[in-house]
C-alpha cells in the first residue's frame, strides 16, 4: 500500500501511525513536513517542505488566511511533484487545521482520506473563558472565522475523520460532528509508568533529599495551559505545605529546525527570564520554586514519577497529553475543573479538581492533597488504570488501524 502523511511537523500526531505501516515491507509510506525531528521511521520517507513566508498586513484575519493558502500551495506543488513521478497514494493521512492539506482531495482524488481534526473556534466557553464570560468584539472573532474554512474544507472532503475528545467533537456543528470518531492518540503507559524514585536530579538541580514535590507542566507562553493562575496560588500553598518544593517543567519538543522552532525557544526562553524575576514570593519562599523549563523526557518522566503531587490546569480548549501522562505515572494530579478535563479525570476517584480562576481554593486543595498522599495511593492507582484502560497509545494505534483499513475496504467494496 502506498501511504502519504502530511503534517507541519513531524511526525506530529501521526508518530504511531505511521510507525505502524512503516514496519510493513509491503507499504511505501512519505511523510511531507515543514519541521519537526532529526531522527527518521524506520520505514518512513521524510519530504522537506519549505514553511510559507508570512504576510505583513494591519489585518489579523488576513495574516492568517494567505499564510494558511501558502501553506496549501507548498504543499500543493509538492503532492504534484509526487503525483507527477508516479506515486499516487492509496491513503492520504493529513492534520485538518494548518492549511497544508487543502488540495489533497483535487491532487489525489483517488486516495482514502483520513482527516485528524483539530478545533472547531465558536463564540462559546472557550471565546470568552478570560472575559469570564463577557461577549468580546467581534473582530476578536475574524482570525478564529478563517482558521475554520480549513476545518470545514477538510471535513468535507474526508472518508474518516478522527478527533481526540467527546467536548472537542461538541465545539463543531452538529453537522460536521456528525462525521468525526473520538479516538485519542494515547500516551506511552509503558514509558510513562510508576517507579519508585528517591527525589528529583536533573537541568542542574538536585533534590534527591526533598519529601514533598508539587509539580506543574506546560508550556508558559501558553494562556490556556493555566501557569499564571498557578503562580497565583503559591504563596499559599508554600504557606500551607512548608518544606514542599515546586517543580516546573516540560518535554522538550521534537522539532529542532526552521524559524517556528526557533520563535518557540525563543519565547520560552523569554518567559522563563520574566517569572524567575516575577514571581510574587519573598526570598525564602522563591528558593523553593523551581523553573526549569524544557527538559529532556528522561528527566520530565522522573518529576512526574517524583511528584507528591501534579497540577494541571487548563482553559476549555483541547487537552494535552500532560495530564494523562501524569496519571500514566500512577500520580495524584490535582486538575482544573473545566469541560476538557473533566472529561478523563473524576473528582476523589482518579485524580482532583479545583477552581481555574480561586488561587486559595487550589493552593488549599492541592495542600490537601499532599498531606494525605499516603492515603491516597489508590487514587493513583485508579488514575494510571484509566490511562491504559482508554489511552494507551499502543492499544488506540491498533484501533485507529483497523478503523482505517476497515472503511477503506468499505468504499472500495471489498470488505
Amino acid at each position: 500500500m502506498r501511504i502519504l502523511f502530511l503534517h507541519g511537523s513531524f511526525p506530529g500526531p501521526f508518530r504511531l501511525l505511521a510507525h505502524s505501516f512503516g514496519a510493513g515491507q509491503e507499504n511505501t509510506v512519505l511523510f511531507l513536513s515543514e519541521t519537526g525531528q532529526k531522527g527518521g521511521l524506520p520505514g518512513v520517507r521524510r519530504l522537506r517542505l519549505a514553511p510559507p513566508l508570512s504576510h505583513a498586513s494591519d489585518d489579523p484575519a488576513e495574516r492568517e488566511a494567505v499564510l494558511r493558502f501558502r501553506r496549501g500551495a507548498r504543499a500543493g506543488n509538492a503532492m504534484l511533484g509526487l503525483r507527477k513521478d508516479g506515486f499516487a497514494p492509496d491513503l492520504v493521512c493529513a492534520s485538518s487545521s494548518a492549511g497544508g492539506s487543502l488540495y489533497v482531495r483535487d491532487i489525489f482524488p483517488e486516495a482514502f482520506y483520513l482527516v485528524q481534526a483539530d478545533w472547531f473556534y465558536n463564540q462559546g466557553e472557550s471565546h470568552c473563558f478570560f472575559n469570564r464570560g463577557r461577549p468580546r468584539p467581534p473582530a476578536d472573532f475574524a482570525p478564529a472565522r478563517v482558521r475554520n474554512l480549513w476545518e470545514y474544507n477538510a471535513l468535507g472532503d474526508a472518508d474518516l475523520a478522527v478527533i481526540s475528545s467527546e467536548w472537542q467533537r461538541g465545539q463543531y456543528p452538529e453537522f460536521l460532528a456528525q462525521r468525526l470518531r473520538v479516538l485519542h492518540s494515547g500516551v506511552d503507559t509503558a514509558f510513562f509508568s510508576p517507579a519508585p524514585v528517591a527525589g528529583f536530579a536533573g537541568g542542574g538541580l538536585d533534590l534527591a533529599d526533598a519529601d514533598e514535590l508539587i509539580s506543574f507542566s506546560g508550556p508558559l507562553h501558553d494562556t490556556a495551559r493555566g501557569f499564571a493562575q498557578f503562580v497565583r496560588c503559591l504563596p499559599r500553598l508554600l504557606e500551607l505545605r512548608p518544606a514542599c518544593h515546586v517543580l516546573v517543567a516540560w518535554p522538550a519538543p521534537e522539532s529542532h529546525g526552521g524559524r517556528s522552532g526557533e520563535e518557540a525557544r525563543r519565547r520560552e526562553a523569554e518567559a522563563l527570564c520574566r517569572c524567575r524575576e516575577d514571581l510574587p514570593l519573598p526570598p525564602e519562599a522563591r528558593a523553593r520554586v523551581h523553573l526549569l523549563g524544557p527538559c529532556p523526557l528522561n528527566e520530565y518522566r522522573r518529576m512526574l514519577r517524583a511528584s507528591t503531587v501534579h497540577v494541571y490546569l487548563t482553559a476549555p480548549y483541547a487537552l494535552s497529553t500532560g495530564i494523562l501522562e501524569a496519571m500514566a505515572c500512577g500520580g495524584l494530579v490535582v486538575g482544573s475543573d473545566t469541560a476538557p478535563v473533566r472529561e478523563v479525570l473524576r473528582h476523589g476517584v482518579n485524580g482532583f479538581l479545583c477552581d481555574f480562576w480561586d488561587a486559595r481554593a487550589m493552593a488549599e486543595t492541592v495542600a490537601g492533597v499532599a498531606a494525605r498522599a499516603p492515603r491516597l495511593a489508590f487514587i493513583g492507582q485508579e488514575a494510571r488504570s484509566a490511562v491504559r484502560r482508554d489511552y494507551d497509545a499502543a492499544a488506540q494505534v491498533e484501533r485507529l488501524r483497523s478503523v482505517v483499513l476497515e472503511s477503506m475496504a468499505a468504499r472500495n467494496g471489498t470488505a
